[in-house]
């Protein structure tokens, strides 16, 4: 991996923070993107390891504000992900997000895990949703039983980066990306 030194843009206001809710499977994983994400930046991208019984003291304090939202795919990718139940429950469309809050928790496991994780924590259905809509197709081909639509962790945070004005840092992830990909194919 590079190391990038660039200027700190002094003009901008927010400064994005993502949170990667980890699946337990997925930590250890070669092909885990959000270690990337983690790697290349550090000073935005942390991560909790998803525990069903004992839910992250911080991670709840931080749904209960009103610049934190959970990353959730477009209704159609999350229909197609069999997520749509979770879109929102009972009086929850209000708590989609129109504008990108400071602070996003991104589910980083399989499709598959991803679902039992919502079905299991009832403080990620009720979390407010950001929803991530681009027309960009994956690239990430390493797994089985991809969602048509569906973006990798990595992915959705190259594209978080471009709508947060940060477009250096979504530059720099996507080579690291591509270098990654061109690895474990290799």
């Amino acid at each position: 991996m590079r190391v990038y030194n660039e200027p700190v843009d002094c003009k901008r206001e927010k400064r994005l923070q993502i949170i990667l809710l980890t699946h337990e499977r997925e930590v250890t994983r070669p092909t885990n993107t959000g270690q990337l994400a983690i790697n290349v930046y550090p000073e935005h991208c942390k991560r909790i390891v998803w525990a069903r019984t004992a839910p992250d003291e911080e991670l709840l304090k931080l749904f209960k504000t009103s610049d934190c939202a959970l990353l959730f795919p477009d209704e159609a990718v999350a229909e197609k992900a069999d997520l749509d139940e979770a879109i929102c429950i009972e009086n929850h469309a209000s708590c989609i997000n129109k504008s990108m809050p400071n602070t996003l928790v991104i589910i980083d496991a399989t499709w598959q895990e991803a679902r039992k994780m919502i079905r299991r924590s009832l403080y990620l259905k009720e979390a407010r949703k950001y929803a991530l809509t681009t027309s960009q197709n994956s690239q990430f081909n390493l797994r089985r039983n991809q969602v048509d639509g569906g973006l990798c962790t990595v992915e959705c945070i190259i594209a978080l980066f471009k709508q947060a004005n940060m477009p250096q840092e979504a530059e720099v992830l996507a080579i690291e990306f591509e270098q990654m990909l061109s690895q474990v194919k290799g």
